[in-house]
C-alpha cells in the first residue's frame, strides 16, 4: 500500500512539474534554484537550465514531468 501511495505521489510531481512547464511564469521558470552540481549529470543539467533560453528550459521541464510520470507507472506495473 506505501508503494502504491508513494508512487502517486511521484506521478502527481511529475504532473506539477509539466504544468509548471506549460502555465508557469517565465520569471518563475528563470528563478528556479538548480543547486551545486554533484556529478556530470547535475552539470549537465545546470548548463541547460542556466544557459539556454525560456522555451528550452520549457521543453526541458516538460520532458522531465514525462520522464517521472512514465519512471513511476514502470515502478507500479513491474511491482
Amino acid at each position: 500500500m506505501g508503494f502504491i501511495l508513494f508512487s502517486i505521489f511521484i506521478i502527481l510531481m511529475g504532473i506539477f512539474v509539466i504544468w509548471m512547464s506549460i502555465f508557469g511564469k517565465k520569471r518563475d521558470i528563470k528563478k528556479s534554484p538548480v543547486g551545486i552540481p554533484t556529478d556530470f549529470t547535475d552539470f549537465f543539467v545546470m548548463i541547460v537550465y542556466r544557459l539556454f533560453p525560456t522555451i528550452i528550459r520549457r521543453i526541458f521541464l516538460f520532458l522531465v514531468g514525462v520522464g517521472v510520470i512514465i519512471g513511476a507507472i514502470c515502478l507500479l506495473v513491474n511491482k
